[in-house]
């Protein structure tokens, strides 16, 4: 009986991964990317588990990265937005602007200063599915992996 469960676990898990590689491939293709896709991406990299979109919003709001309240599903994801979660995940606090105000603009600043995000453009810029991805694994290694 061991076995079988044992069996059972490993199939789960290989089953999650493959959803998961299926998840960042369909990503990768996507030329606008959603707040949705971000907050799935995000709760992976920040080490919980997508347990679809209002469990990942309350997940992002009780580790306080974002208050996905002001967010849905299906809206563009703006640089922005993205750099506010992870400036709040990461507590990049060396902008004394960010540390101050706390705006999405400033957490661009931070996210470049801390070499996450590249320079140019701005806050309102829309990520394309790509980006996301990029920008997700330079926050998990630059952070030491999922936290």
């Amino acid at each position: 009986m061991k076995k079988i469960l044992a069996l059972f676990f490993v199939l789960c898990a290989s089953a999650l991964a493959a959803q998961d590689i299926a998840f960042v491939n369909d990503l990768a293709k996507k030329e606008t990317a959603t707040f949705g896709d971000a907050a799935k991406l995000f709760v992976v990299a920040a080490g919980g588990q997508s347990q679809g979109f209002e469990a990942d919003a309350q997940f992002l709001e009780s580790k306080g990265i974002i208050k996905a309240s002001g967010y849905a599903e299906g809206d563009r994801l703006r640089k922005g937005t993205l750099a506010l979660m992870i400036a709040n995940h990461m507590k990049l606090g060396d902008s004394l602007m960010f540390a101050l105000i706390g705006t999405r603009r400033y957490a661009v600043t931070a996210c470049v200063a801390a070499e996450i995000m590249i320079p140019g453009g701005g806050e309102w810029d829309i990520l394309s599915g790509s980006e996301l991805i990029e920008t997700i694994r330079v926050m998990a290694e630059k952070s030491g992996g999922a936290k």
